[in-house]
């Protein structure tokens, strides 16, 4: 290709790029423009061709802002990059500039401004902002009727929600304060993660949730068959003498059975020697006013009351892990945005380990996310300190990170969040300030 077919094909390329492009010396005069930056600029080119920035920034004085910058670029012989107005037959558009210094090889001979126009597309980044602001509303929204909601049935339920936010708050602070950048992206939808992480509790019959001993309501119903039958007893014996005997063993078998029944009903641990005795009341038949006899315990009353650790049976057991599944499947519902688009899944996953011992999805290590692991690490640290939970006392700090660490060396937790959140003391009520004020407030306005 010669030189003049090489000329004419670069300069076709420059007419017809979408992009304006003036060429200018260094006297600020303009050699060169294309169509593009007619359209854009409304000015024709024959009015543009050497003419100098300054006179047409005089007779356009309506953007003094675009001509002003190329100025700066020519007289200081620098490169510009910048979004600026520019006003266009009543229109106000945003134009993206950006300048290049022109060389014939040996020095620098003028420059190169190219601009387009960003006007929709900084409209659209705009109005994705108020939908945005708008969604993180509605959700804010959402998260303070579900709040309501299971502080209404269960307010201790509450209460460790609240905790677990400013234990994050805290926690995402001294993380920031110590350079580490994922917190500004990920502050938001974590919170709202944390907010929202229990709200399958809401379909939990309270029965379930609620159960601070063994035998649950089914205790009122226990105590009563044995006072039935000890009153039946008693009758037995004053309608026939001859039954004193028996009816004086049988009341002293059921009112040791009651004790027994009773200190199995709140015992922590139960032990073997403990378990035998509940299997022989198990067995047990007694009379009722109807003078019908029946099993002293049901198959529920029995199974409960042979529950090593805990109060919960492996049926209500399974009942309360289902509340993830519950939490997922109402957040997989909303019409999340990008920003909030991982909340179902952090909020879902806050029961599972990294060794697949977890529910429900049994997942392992690179299948949950750093964010997962750290709602279940905040979740477990709050669930054993709680002073307000009605199936156990509150465990000191120390005393819970043990078992946090232990928890770590049985490769169920992250043990480098864990010791990060331990140095952080977002742990520590008295020294976290978010304990100031426990109140509902999501949005956080730097964020918006």
């Amino acid at each position: 290709m010669d030189n003049l077919r090489r000329e004419l094909f670069f300069e076709n390329i420059l007419n017809n790029i979408s992009d304006g492009l003036l060429a200018i010396d260094l006297d600020g005069t303009v050699f060169f423009v294309n169509p593009s930056a007619e359209r854009i600029m409304g000015i024709p080119a024959s009015l543009v061709l050497g003419t100098s920035i300054s006179t047409l920034m005089m007779e356009n004085s309506d953007n003094d802002e675009f001509f002003q910058c190329i100025l700066d670029a020519v007289y200081e012989k620098r490169t510009v990059d910048t979004i600026i107005s520019f006003s266009f037959h009543g229109r106000e558009l945003r134009l993206h500039v950006v300048t290049a210094l022109l060389s014939d090889g040996e020095e620098t001979i003028g420059i190169i401004v190219t601009f387009y126009d960003l006007t929709a597309l900084v409209s659209m980044n705009e109005k994705n902002s108020r939908l945005n602001k708008a969604l993180a509303q509605s959700l804010d929204r959402f998260i303070q009727v579900m709040i309501g909601a299971i502080e209404a049935r269960t307010p201790y339920n509450a209460n460790h929600t609240k905790s677990m936010v400013m234990y994050a708050k805290k926690y995402l602070d001294w993380l920031e304060e110590n350079g580490d950048r994922r917190v500004r992206k990920i502050r938001r939808p974590f919170i709202a993660s944390v907010w929202l992480h229990d709200i399958g509790k809401l379909v939990i019959p309270k029965s379930v949730m609620d159960k601070a001993r063994r035998l649950g309501s089914h205790e009122k119903d226990v105590m009563h068959r044995i006072e039935l039958a000890i009153m039946c007893e008693r009758l037995r014996m004053a309608n026939d003498p001859s039954t004193k005997r028996s009816a004086t063993r049988k009341i002293k078998q059921l009112e040791d059975a009651s004790e027994i029944i009773m200190a199995a009903n709140i015992v922590g641990y139960l032990n073997d020697e403990m378990s035998d005795k509940i299997e022989k009341i198990s067995k047990m038949k007694v009379l009722t006013p109807a003078g019908e006899k029946i099993k002293l315990l049901d198959k529920y009353e029995k199974d409960s009351l042979l529950i090593r650790r805990g109060t919960l049976t492996a049926e209500e057991r399974e009942i309360i892990q289902s509340h993830v599944i519950h939490t997922k499947e109402m957040l997989d519902q909303m019409d999340f945005s990008e920003v909030f688009g991982e909340v179902s899944t952090w909020a879902g996953n806050h029961h599972e380990f990294l060794d697949g011992s977890g529910y429900p999805n049994g997942l392992k290590g690179d299948e949950i996310s750093w964010e997962c692991r750290l709602l279940t690490i905040i979740d477990i640290y709050d669930s054993i300190t709680a002073d307000d939970r009605p199936y156990k006392p509150a465990m000191p700090p120390e005393k819970a990170f043990d078992i946090l660490r232990s928890m770590c060396r049985e490769g169920k937790l992250d043990l480098d969040i864990t010791e990060s959140f331990y140095e952080s003391m977002a742990w520590d009520r008295e020294k976290n300030e978010y304990f100031d004020d426990i109140t509902f407030q999501q949005v956080e306005e730097d964020e918006d």
